[in-house]
Formats: C-alpha cells, structure tokens, sequence
C-alpha cells in the first residue's frame, strides 16, 4: 500500500465532550488521501470508546494508546513516530477543522511547490488578521515569535521528511510552549513558508485551561523555552531572536 499524502496527529485525553466532533471533521475532509493517528493518552473517562466507535470501520484512522498518561508532547511525538505521509499536521483532541482544511494546503504546496511550510488561518485564541504572504525565513521566525503565524502546532502543515531528517521531536520535559519550541526548531530548515487566510481550523477556547498559562507561567515558561534554543546554538535563532 502506498503512503498517504497526509498524516494527521490528534492527541487525545480524556476529551469526553470534544473527541466525537474532531474526529467527525477529519473523516468529512473534501481531501480523502490521509491517515489520521489518533494518540489516546491513558484516558480516564470514555474517550477511548468513543474513538474505537467513531473510526470503526474507516481504515484511514488508527489508534495508539499509551499505557499511562505522559502529556502532549509525548502523545504527538508517538503519532509522529507512526505518521507515513508526505504532509504532516496536528489537530487537537478538543478541536475541529473545516472540511477542506487539508485541501486548502494541499493546493498551497502545489501552488508553491519550494516552500517547507503551510499555515493556515484559525477561529479562536490569538487569531491575527492577515492577508495571504510569503515569509522568509527570518520573517517565519518574526511571527512565530509575536505575530500572525504563532507557534502553534495545529495551524501548520509540515513537511514530514524534514522532521524525519533532523530529528524533530516535541520537548517532553516542558508542558507548556512546547508546540512554540517545536515550530521554531523546524524553521531552521525552513526557507519560505506560505500564511493563508481561509480560516479552516477552530481553537477550542477553554477559559479555565488557558486562564491558567496567562501572566507568571508564561514568562516563567518562555524563559525556559529560549534557554533551550540558546543552548541549541542555532544560528538563525541566536541573531534574530535576540534582536526581538
């Protein structure tokens, strides 16, 4: 069986409420050449049932499911050592995507067929208004940084042979920013990157959960992130970073 164009990495724990409509999105993409990895993180509540009954019978989607609970990180970087895809993107457990949210970068990487990365637009928290662009590298980094590409991991398409190559995994010693880390690791390789403006991905805003990495935890965390970068010697990170 040949590899699929797209590999889809949902982390999952204990997400009740949310997991049935994620993975609904997913199997209504207009786009039908995927695999989707669903990571069922030690669930405590039914989320593993639901998913075995969700996916039943659709071959595109398969589950890993870790014997105790490790954290995001962990969950993608599971799904990531499993991904088999040209293309590969993240989509939380919580959240959902608009049905041609892997068209719309497939047609983006046709369209641009250099570029190492794809960001499209999103619904929810810290949605920046944007109108379509190329980035350099220098500029990814600006916006990664403080801007309108942010270092999520789920507005994102990566290409999976870059990560492969260098090694790219998710820091699971850090539980927050750990996606921010990760997108800055890969845009070292990356030497233009197309921002999309169709808004094909919707942020579960969650007051309480998001509440709670605002003020100290934030700066207390991206002192630590930049520490790792620093440590990393990246050339591109330690003269335009250090500028900002």
């Amino acid at each position: 069986m040949s590899a699929p164009l797209f590999s889809v990495v949902v982390p999952a724990y204990n997400q009740h409420k949310f997991i049935n409509p994620c993975l609904t999105s997913l199997q209504r993409q207009t786009v039908t050449d995927f695999e989707v990895i669903v990571v069922n993180d030690c669930s405590t509540d039914d989320t593993g049932d639901q998913i075995a009954a969700l996916i039943q019978g659709d071959d595109r989607f398969h589950v890993i499911t870790h014997a105790q609970n490790r954290g995001v990180s962990a969950a993608r970087n599971s799904g990531m050592a499993a991904a088999k895809g040209k293309y590969l993107c993240f989509v939380d457990g919580d959240d959902w995507v608009e049905p041609n949210f892997l068209a719309a970068f497939l047609a983006a990487y046709q369209a641009a067929p250099t570029t190492q990365l794809v960001i499209c637009g999103h619904f929810g928290y810290l949605a920046v208004p944007s109108p379509a662009k190329t980035y350099t590298q220098k500029d990814l980094i600006t916006n990664i940084n403080f801007g309108t590409v942010g270092g999520f991991s789920w507005n994102k398409c990566f290409i999976r042979t870059i990560i492969t190559t260098h090694h790219l995994t998710f820091n699971e010693e850090i539980n927050f920013l750990e996606d921010q880390l990760f997108a800055f690791r890969y845009a070292n390789y990356v030497q233009s990157a197309e921002l999309l403006t169709d808004k094909t991905y919707h942020y579960r805003w969650r007051f309480r959960s998001n509440l709670s990495h605002i003020g100290i935890p934030f700066f207390a965390a991206r002192r630590k992130m930049m520490k790792i970068l620093k440590q990393e010697r990246k050339h591109t990170f330690s003269e335009d970073l250090n500028n900002q």
